[in-house]
């Protein structure tokens, strides 16, 4: 079953090493505002080409995961011949990403001898061997396959407020999408007898959706990389994964859509729900305030299937410590028992700053999660390098062959929308201390 996989995984790394060139075609294609005739004729006949590709990859996937659950299954039904013992289950958490980035260090950034590495010392079995066994090779680095690139955006979730708060996914492997969406429903009318009935029609638009590339550059230590022990490979995923997070946190929360950046929550919200905070605030104009942004929500009708807040943490100090006049904690005991406000849970991230406008104003969110939308582009990018000279965070320019240190560059793709706008509503200009 091993060379059935093999041969099957060979062929499908093929397929995607051909459909590679041409979504980056098509990406370009519409990369502008409007197609020429032989633009969108040209289109057509490169879909034409990765329709019976993309139906080939999935075909091939789901014989593999087909033979896998056999191999699974019959693994579980098989008994020890006397003498020996089953291997026991390996105690390291897994941390594909980390060790993904130290195959390629031991490899000098080549894709095919990072593969062979991480067979030899991960074993055939481990998540990295397979996804290199199948990713697309590019110069020091590769393009990873599709469940790989889910694993890394599973690891996103728990460290964002956006991904973690329930938003809808949506593949997007062609790096745009058109979604019809309605803005205005038909309203029943009353009539005599014989009279005739109006027609109507709900009104329609569409959210178009395009990728925008987030790209982290890391510099890792290669005493890090060296070191062949699994634990090492988590604080090499962590930087990565944190440089991800962090700034694709930020874009969803407040990108202006702007520079190639996601447009997000802060300025997608419509005039009518931002709430402009009282600078002499009280318990009265606090409660006010919250009450105000759930019936923005409540009086657009929007469903509130997955609603949350979020804030800067030093609301949730603010809110844990406010008292009533006879000295009750109002907000605390549900905060802390039920992990909500107001009924609706909340996050806390300093992505959303606490010194804007004149240094101590901060904004308060409430989205319904539920009609918000990632369109992930399903493609992570790895390259590497050990010579290149980079800008360090604090403005000074490094070179990462003196400093013995691995550049890893990260790109992954995507886009940020809400079904409705009238989904978020939030306080301006809050200066709760």
């Amino acid at each position: 079953m091993k060379k059935k996989i093999g041969a099957l995984l060979a062929k499908r790394a093929a397929a995607v090493q051909k459909l590679a060139p041409l979504l980056e075609k098509m990406k370009v294609l519409v990369g502008g505002d409007t197609m020429t005739a032989e633009q969108a004729k040209e289109f057509d006949a490169i879909v034409s080409e990765v329709d019976p590709l993309d139906v080939e990859i999935k075909e091939i996937d789901v014989q593999v995961a087909a033979i896998q659950k056999a191999e699974a299954l019959s693994a579980a039904g098989a008994v020890p011949v006397g003498g020996q013992t089953l291997p026991a289950e390996p105690a390291e958490k897994l941390h594909p990403l980390g060790s993904m980035v130290k195959a390629f260090y031991h490899a000098g950034g080549n894709a095919m001898l990072a593969a062979q590495w991480a067979e030899k010392n991960l074993g055939e079995s481990h998540p990295v061997t397979k996804a290199l066994n199948t990713s697309t090779a590019a110069a020091g680095g590769a393009l990873v396959p599709e469940d790989f690139a889910n694993q890394i955006i599973e690891l996103l979730r728990p460290r964002t407020v956006i991904r973690a708060s329930g938003p809808i996914v949506i593949p997007m492997p062609r790096g745009t999408m058109r979604m019809g969406k309605q803005t205005g429903g038909v309203t029943g009318s009353y009539g005599a007898e014989g009279s005739a009935i109006p027609t109507q029609k709900p009104a329609v638009g569409n959210i178009v959706a395009t990728f925008k590339k987030l790209t982290v550059k890391v510099a890792i230590s290669n005493d890090w990389l060296r070191y062949a022990a699994p634990a090492t490979d988590g604080l090499v995923q962590n930087d990565i994964v944190l440089g991800l997070a962090r700034t694709e946190d930020l874009a969803f929360i407040r990108g202006d859509g702007t520079a190639d950046w996601p447009k997000g929550l802060r300025n997608i919200a419509l005039s009518g729900n931002l709430i402009s905070s009282t600078a002499s605030f009280t318990l009265t104009t606090v409660d006010t305030e919250l009450s105000a942004a759930i019936l923005a929500l409540e009086n657009a009708n929007v469903p509130m299937i997955e609603p949350g807040w979020a804030f800067h943490p030093r609301i949730k100090q603010f809110l844990l410590t406010l008292k009533n006049s006879n000295g009750f904690y109002v907000y605390r005991d549900e905060m802390v028992n039920n992990g909500t406000l107001r009924g609706y849970p909340f996050k806390t991230t300093t992505q959303i700053p606490a010194n804007l406008t004149d240094g101590t104003q901060t904004e308060i969110y409430l989205v319904d999660f539920s009609q918000a939308l990632i369109f992930d582009a399903l493609a992570l990018s790895l390259g590497m390098s050990q010579d290149a000279t980079y800008l360090a965070e604090d403005g000074t320019t490094r070179n990462a062959f003196e400093r013995d240190e691995t550049l890893i560059r990260a790109i992954a793709e995507h886009d940020f929308h809400l079904r409705h706008d009238e989904a978020v509503a939030v306080i301006t200009g809050v200066k709760w201390s």
